[in-house]
């Protein structure tokens, strides 16, 4: 049993490019770990964390939150079942059963969160190169918007019109068409005003290589890698039922990294792989989601066993 206030690593995996087979010189090594905590954890009316980050390329999950994520088809929980056993750095029994039971993990659920992953790195890549080549030029004013300098109503009033405005309730708001134009005003700015924020947190932030990278060819090559990695992943696992962490495509993919591709055949690829997916969850033989009452079985079992150590 955990002693004291530590958690019980019963997994931990090296994740992310090394993994995948596309580590070069200088990557990053990206651990990740599954934990079971101490009994006050789920016990004591404190509770315990959901994970704990020990850098940033290195993470434990507790073993519910895996487990959630893992049903849910998230693709790092998926992954890391997955991985190589060459990649494994901690396996103990209770892990080892985890492991066992992970093509119970598999359903038709990675079209939908596979697909948003690979949607979310699109729309990365969009926003950034809408930056590189058309960079927003100074912070919004409310002038610009035609607002006066301080905002007239209270933003309480504000925030109780919008939600009903949001609702499609107008009628339930009483408000004036004027009101509804200010309304509308206030929402255009404060949008930009969190465009700007955005803007000007990945400026302070980037890397620069990744900055290089973005200006040599006008997109982020890594997230276009990722992006295709991942959809691609989605429909062998939707055709197959098999998960294949490590690239069998590495040589493609890592040109993709090195510009094989253009923006404008990223897109149209990406939006075909996206239609393939689509199609391959209509008729793929998984399941439609997990036997979610098993898997929540296993993990009661698996803290359960562990408490009583």
């Amino acid at each position: 049993m955990a002693r004291g206030g530590e958690p019980t690593l019963i997994f931990e995996t090296v994740h992310g490019s090394t993994a995948f087979g596309l580590a070069r010189d200088g990557s990053d090594v990206d651990l990740k770990g599954i934990v079971i905590g101490p009994p006050a954890w789920y016990l004591g009316w404190r509770g315990g964390p959901e994970q704990v980050d020990l850098s940033p390329d290195h993470v434990r999950y507790e073993i519910r939150k895996f487990v959630r994520l893992a049903a849910e088809a998230n693709p790092t929980a998926i992954e890391m079942l997955f991985v190589g056993p060459q990649h494994h750095r901690t396996v103990t029994a209770a892990g080892q059963r985890l492991l066992d039971a992970r093509n119970e993990f598999v359903s038709k659920r990675v079209a939908d969160r596979f697909g948003r992953y690979a949607l979310s790195q699109l729309k990365r890549i969009r926003t950034h190169r809408g930056w590189l080549l058309d960079p927003p030029r100074s912070a919004p004013t409310r002038a610009m918007f035609g607002l006066p300098e301080r905002t007239v109503i209270p933003a309480d009033q504000l925030a109780a019109a919008q939600t009903l405005v949001d609702a499609g309730d107008i009628a339930a708001a009483d408000v004036s068409a004027d009101f509804l134009d200010l309304l509308d005003r206030e929402k255009r700015y404060k949008h930009a005003q969190a465009i700007w924020q955005r803007y000007n947190d990945w400026l302070r932030n980037r890397n620069p290589h990744r900055s290089a990278v973005e200006a040599t060819f006008g997109f982020d090559t890594k997230h276009a890698m990722h992006l295709v990695r991942i959809q691609r992943m989605a429909l062998e696992i939707l055709t197959s039922g098999t998960v294949v962490v490590e690239r069998p495509d590495r040589e493609e993919l890592l040109a993709i990294r090195d510009g094989a591709w253009t923006y404008d055949e990223l897109e149209a690829r990406t939006s075909e792989l996206s239609d393939r997916i689509e199609a391959a969850a209509r008729s793929s033989g998984l399941p439609a989601e997990p036997d979610l009452d098993r898997l929540d079985a296993l993990c009661t079992d698996l803290v359960r066993e562990h408490l009583a150590c």
